[in-house]
This record gives C-alpha cells, structure tokens and sequence, in this order.
C-alpha cells in the first residue's frame, strides 16, 4: 500500500479521476491534503503526490510541486491546458498529465515518478577512507587503485574490515578465515598481516594494528576523526 497525497483535489472533474483511480489500483491510499501542508509533513506521510493544478488557488501550482518535489516526494501534476505555468519538466521526480487524461494515465506517470526516485541498491562494498573492498568482485582498491592480493589476504582483510576497532586473536582469526585449525598454526596469520599491511599500510595508511599479546584488529580511518 502507497499512501498518495492529493492536493487541490475537491471539484466535480477532480474527484471523478480521484474515484477512478482508486478504483483502478486499490494499493494507492489516496489522502487528502491542503496546500499548506509542510513540507516535513508530506515527506513523513506519503510516497507519492497527485496535484490537481487548477484547485491550488490563484498562485498557481509551480511553487506548490516545486516544494513537493523538494521534500523528496515524486509527484505527478495534473494541468488543465499543455502548458507548463512554471513547472520544470527537467526534473524525473515530476510528471505532467494534460487534461482530458485518463486514470490509466495518472497511475502510469505516478509509477514512473515514484520509480525515478527509489534509491539504487547499495554496492556490495565496505568503505573506509581510500581503501574499498568490493565483496562482488573480490577486489580491492586503495585510492582507487587495485590491490592485488591472494584469497586469504582477501578474506582475512574483508574479515577484519567488516569488523572495524575490534580486536581478534590469531586463534579465532585462524577459525573464522581459515575456518579449521590449519596445520600451519598461528604464525600462518602472523604471515598473511604482515603481507597485507606490505601492501595497503604506507605512511599514510595504517590500517592493521597489533594489539600485543592479543591479535589484531583493522583501525578504520574514521575511527581518528
């Protein structure tokens, strides 16, 4: 269920699109708002908004979609001549539909516009500073320059990476990346820091720590802001 806001809705002509649209799609929960509704009060509420333009009083609509489009809801304006009256058509979070136009219509552009502003999934990556790991591609990239690394320098970073400021042991660093007691015993991962810190620490870079007696843990950069 979407919840829509409508503004400017309240004339015959108006609230027979408002009927069939409804009718049209049952998952758009339709609610009214004035055109003084805030704009932190749109952004909470709905997902998407339908301006019926010539309802919205005698400043015209511009000012009222601008301000919807600008609190991050999608909106669809719905304008009674093809004339824009100061609406920017630039912009993919507003769709425009020019009377007579039908409820298939609207649905259709308020999709469209809804669909314009769903954020993109987020990579499958962990970010810290100039160092990123993309966990799709198995790569490693350091001011955006590839790291070359073996599967275990791979992994054994990723782990420490995705755990940032925590400290583990070479016991339970040998269990979690190595996933058995390997026979090389805990210098194995005494080996492997070392060949990672050779290839991503420098001078400005320090992001493996020993803490003695203990193991090792990653210092995320932001952890020194």
């Amino acid at each position: 269920m979407s919840s829509i806001a409508l503004l400017g809705f309240g004339d015959a002509e108006s609230e027979r699109l408002r009927a069939a649209v409804g009718a049209l799609n049952s998952s758009l929960q339709l609610i009214k708002f004035t055109s003084e509704t805030s704009k932190d009060e749109l952004a909470s509420s709905v997902e998407g908004a339908l301006v019926w333009a010539t309802g919205v009083g005698l400043g015209g609509p511009s000012g009222l979609v601008h301000a919807v489009a600008d609190a991050g809801v999608p909106v669809v304006v719905i304008l009674p001549v093809t004339s824009l009256e100061g609406i920017s058509a630039t912009r993919e979070d507003i769709e425009l539909c020019f009377l007579p136009c039908s409820a298939e219509e609207v649905v259709l552009r308020l999709k469209l516009a809804m669909s314009m502003h769903t954020p993109v999934e987020a990579q499958n990556t962990i970010v810290h500073g100039e160092l990123t790991i993309d966990c799709d591609r198995y790569e490693v990239t350091l001011r955006n320059r590839k790291v070359d690394l073996t599967y275990k320098e791979y992994e054994l970073l990723k782990y420490l990476a995705s755990n940032p400021n925590r400290v583990f042991s070479r016991e339970s660093l040998l269990r979690s990346v190595w996933e058995y007691d390997y026979f090389g015993g805990t210098r194995t991962v005494d080996v492997h820091i070392r060949r990672l810190r050779s290839k991503i620490d420098d001078v400005t870079h320090h992001f493996i720590e020993t803490q003695w007696n203990v193991g090792y843990r990653f210092r995320s950069p932001a952890a020194n802001q």
